[in-house]
């Protein structure tokens, strides 16, 4: 249980796609004052949920923040979208090769690492999730070799076939 969980059930609650606060009165929500850091660093309502239980707070409710004015002492939280939003297809390739992907069906946890690597790589959703996927598959075909002993491998067969045979066999 998070000393931040009263923010969290609050927002869980609300109707609409913002909710615009004052500083006091997201502390009337908490039962505590801020910290100080949230009234002097914009920084410290930023929607990184890595060590800032804040944020977890506000993310698991399914909201984010915007427009933060720290000099006015407000913040608007805005309501993550639930709609399905679609992972772009290679570039050449057919419309049909699209993935249309549903926030909702993601867990808290798959947002935040989609999120993080978005933030990290300067890339939309739609590209952190491209980035993901190929980073995993890359992963799991470097495991792939490195199980292939040279030895057993039959002449004139190179591993990128034996892989490729392997998946088409699928």
């Amino acid at each position: 249980m998070s000393k931040y969980d009263p923010l969290k059930d609050f927002l869980k609650s609300r109707p609409g796609t913002e909710t615009p606060m004052s500083f006091p009165e997201v502390e009337e929500v908490l039962g505590f004052e801020l910290p100080p850091s949230a009234r002097q660093y914009p920084a410290w309502w930023s929607n990184n949920v890595g060590t800032h239980v804040g944020a977890r707070a506000w993310r698991e409710a399914g909201w984010k923040t915007s427009r933060v004015d720290v000099g006015g002492e407000r913040v608007t939280f805005v309501r993550e979208e639930s709609r399905p939003f679609t992972v772009d297809a290679a570039p050449g390739a057919s419309t049909g090769d699209a993935i249309l992907l549903s926030i909702s069906r993601l867990s808290i946890s798959a947002l935040r690492m989609i999120d993080d690597w978005a933030e990290e790589a300067g890339l939309d959703r739609s590209g952190a999730i491209v980035a993901i996927l190929e980073a995993s598959a890359a992963g799991r075909r470097r495991r792939m070799l490195e199980t292939l002993s040279v030895g057993d491998m039959p002449a004139g067969h190179d591993s990128t076939a034996m892989i490729r045979q392997d998946r088409d066999e699928r």
